[in-house]
């Protein structure tokens, strides 16, 4: 009962201080959705595990209850994509109808691409209010998150100026049923406020239950839980003619203080607001000052 209370009272704070980060004022004066509105809240759900991915599946469910639903996922997995779509090309579509183990509608498609596709070819005449991503297999914290098809899928939410958010799940071994509701009350709090159509909220739960959270830390993205790096493979399972190279996990740098890695790996839920635009304004001034006269001129 404690540890509900504290998560409640974190998940409080938190969602008071999104409306800071969504440009509003202070959390009592945050502005809401006009009193009796009952246009429809269009949510599309995606993922990068794949339309068979129980956490898809989990929070489609959970959302529900938050707005109406319309699900466009990979037909298959596809970490690691970041924001990558394919050109040239067709994209085919199967729907699974209603009913059945599984709902929505999946894509041959990268997440990024499947979100691109239903923006343009299954949104509603409204258009969506806010884009899902989720629930990933495995976090997003730090640095990873510039590789992440889940937020690749936010991102490109985002770049059409729909508020996102991309939902993790590092501990998934109780099941998804804990993260989606979580999830689907922050969305629900998203309605209810103006967020600003250009952030991905990047919400990421460490432990898959209530009693093993610690709360809900509104963090900066920072550091490497995890490292990729490659070990030759040699004798028979190498290819003829090809050296061949096996990934490997390997230990991660220190965390630093104060990022979202460290609050995951504290067993927070972790809240990052993340910008589709990367420019880093101060180094503009400073590349303006370098001897740049002599670049544009054939033969230097």
């Amino acid at each position: 009962m404690k540890a509900r209370e504290a998560t409640t009272r974190a998940l409080m704070a938190v969602t008071c201080g999104v409306a800071l980060a969504c440009g509003g004022g202070p959390a009592a004066e945050a502005p809401a959705a006009a009193a009796g509105d009952t246009s429809p809240y269009h949510i599309l759900v995606t993922n990068d595990d794949g339309i068979e991915s129980p956490g898809i599946q989990e929070l489609a469910a959970a959302l529900g209850a938050v707005g109406q639903v319309t699900v466009v996922a990979p037909c298959g997995e596809r970490s690691g994509s970041s924001m990558s779509i394919l050109l040239g090309q067709g994209i085919g579509l199967l729907t699974y109808p209603e009913g059945g183990e599984l709902a929505g509608r999946c894509v041959d498609a990268t997440p990024a691409g499947a979100v691109l596709f239903a923006i343009d070819a299954l949104a509603p005449e409204s258009g969506f209010d806010v884009v899902v991503s989720g629930i990933n297999r495995g976090a997003n914290v730090g640095d990873v998150s510039h590789m992440s098809g889940t937020v690749g899928a936010a991102m490109m939410g985002a770049y059409h100026g729909i508020p996102s958010v991309a939902a993790s799940l590092g501990d998934g071994s109780a099941g998804y049923g804990y993260a989606a509701r979580v999830v689907a009350r922050f969305v629900d709090e998203l309605r209810h406020r103006r967020p600003d159509p250009g952030l991905v909220y990047s919400v990421n739960l460490s432990r898959g239950t209530e009693a093993d959270t610690r709360g809900v830390a509104v963090r900066t993205m920072g550091g490497s839980y995890l490292r990729v790096e490659y070990d030759e493979v040699t004798g028979a399972e190498a290819a003829e003619g090809m050296r061949m190279f096996r990934p490997r996990f390997a230990d991660p740098d220190p965390y630093p203080a104060g990022s979202d890695t460290e609050a995951y790996d504290s067993g927070f839920i972790t809240i990052t607001p993340l910008r589709f635009d990367w420019t880093d304004r101060p180094a503009i001034e400073e590349v303006e000052g370098w001897d740049l006269e002599g670049l544009a001129r054939d033969g230097g």
